[in-house]
């Protein structure tokens, strides 16, 4: 039978090393998307299959750890691979913004932003000759680079993938 888990601390946070401290723990690995489900059944890196039953509203974050039975469960976000672009210049940089956030906005993605650059996730390798033709107007005026990470969207967005 499965028990419930619950979440205990995340091991990015200060008391997160001290809950771990002298402990074994397994750990588990999800997706973004999985992430934001409030229940899931699961199997950790051991073998364990585990059920997760959280609260209405309540998300699961990278490095949450979770309480199981007398064991604890790390949770570990898979990286997936995202586009990150970022403007050159300031001269139009009004006008590409507001490109790039319309071409962006149509997709229907996730965003996060760091200073002058917006990152957001692909879904296949395919989508990255879609968004380079995409942006082809402004290309010269871009620095886009795809890597593989794990991706936390911005909070202040609520946005939805297709």
């Amino acid at each position: 039978m499965l028990s419930p888990t619950s979440i205990v601390g995340n091991i990015f946070a200060e008391n997160g090393s001290q809950i771990l401290k002298g402990k074994t723990f397994e750990k588990l690995q999800i997706s973004r998307h999985d992430l934001e489900k409030n229940r899931l059944r699961r199997t950790t890196d051991k073998g364990i299959d585990i059920a997760i039953i959280l609260e209405r509203g309540a998300k699961l974050q990278h490095g949450d750890i979770l309480k199981h039975d007398e064991s604890f469960v790390v949770v570990e976000q898979i990286p997936e691979k995202v586009i990150t672009v970022k403007t050159k210049g300031k001269d139009d940089a009004f006008e590409v913004l507001v490109l790039l956030g319309h071409i962006i906005g149509n997709r229907h993605r996730p965003i996060s932003l760091e200073g002058r650059s917006v990152t957001f996730p692909i879904q296949a390798e395919s989508e990255l000759e879609v968004f380079e033709r995409l942006f082809a107007p402004i290309i010269g005026k871009i620095e886009m680079n795809v890597e593989e990470k794990i991706y936390k969207p911005d909070e202040r967005m609520n946005v939805h993938e297709h």
